[in-house]
């Protein structure tokens, strides 16, 4: 019997082994591992050359031992006590394709959250940084500080989004939780990023809906960007500064910016009241409901 789980073992070892080396690279990607760390838009620096079509499925399982507590002085306003426990784990399933020289697309599909039970796509988007699948050396120029998403995704506002969990993708996040006000959305988006030099530019085009229809009554326009500089000074010190904007038209009924996220905050039952009996599943953060007129 010993020998026989010495045998199980050394099978699943390889296996392992094989699959980790099978691991397709694929262009203008960051990796979803520790690897991807202090990683922002993707550079134009291709290290991977084209062979083929590539398929890389991966996925993220969290689950946390939470150990807060909360108080309040209120009268008739008591929190509800909280004790140290595992919450709820969430999982995420991951497809990467690299479709062509330049070509990958991204597709995220939550297999389970605090805000669903049921699995969903979370957002997918296409990103081109070649187009010679048009023409060879087509805008080839152009096209080395120029990268083109489209998708329904999330947008490239700010720059916490880079570092925020994503339901269970929480290796880039050291809070585990997001912000407060989370600046993260998911909108039918188009978007050109221009690199050069460590300068940073970024112009993209929404509807500026979460959840789409094609009933009217909101028309709305979002126009988004972002301006910066990072660079890598030397080994030890790395330096990066950029402001972004988001503007809605009058016709827009609604914002989503800080109202996004559809997995839920990742601290449970924190600031929810003693006799409030409903799962508040995006407390503690704060929604400012930006609209038009504000």
């Amino acid at each position: 019997m010993k020998s026989l789980n010495s045998i199980y073992l050394a099978l699943f070892m390889l296996i392992t082994t094989v699959g980790y080396a099978q691991l397709p690279e694929l262009q203008f990607y960051r990796e979803n591992g520790k690897v991807g760390l202090n990683q922002f838009e993707t550079s134009k620096e291709n290290t991977v050359e084209f062979d083929g079509v590539k398929v890389r499925v991966g996925g993220d399982f969290a689950i946390q031992m939470q150990g807060l507590s909360q108080s309040n002085d209120l009268v008739g306003d008591t929190l509800v006590e909280l004790s140290s426990n595992f919450n709820l784990p969430a999982a995420n399933l991951n497809l990467d394709v690299q479709f062509a020289d330049g070509v990958r697309m991204h597709l995220r599909t939550y297999l389970s959250s605090r805000h669903h039970e049921e699995a969903w796509v979370k957002g997918g988007h296409l990103q081109l940084d070649n187009l010679d699948f048009i023409n060879e050396g087509f805008l080839a120029g152009v096209m080395e500080i120029v990268t083109l998403r489209f998708g329904m995704d999330q947008i490239n506002y700010g720059d916490a989004h880079f570092r925020r969990s994503d339901n269970a993708a929480a290796i880039y996040n050291p809070f585990v939780g997001n912000y407060i006000m989370d600046a993260f959305t998911t909108e039918p988006f188009g978007e050109i990023t221009v690199q050069k030099n460590g300068l940073i530019g970024v112009v993209g085009f929404s509807n500026g809906r979460l959840n789409q229809s094609p009933e009217p009554g909101d028309d709305g326009l979002v126009s988004y960007g972002k301006l910066g500089f990072d660079k890598q000074m030397n080994d030890d010190l790395r330096f990066r500064i950029t402001g972004s904007w988001y503007m809605s038209s009058d016709s827009g009924t609604r914002d989503y910016l800080y109202a996004g996220d559809r997995a839920g905050a990742r601290y449970y039952r924190v600031m929810n009241a003693f006799n409030d009996m409903r799962v508040a599943d995006f407390e503690p953060r704060f929604n400012p409901r930006f609209d038009y007129r504000t």
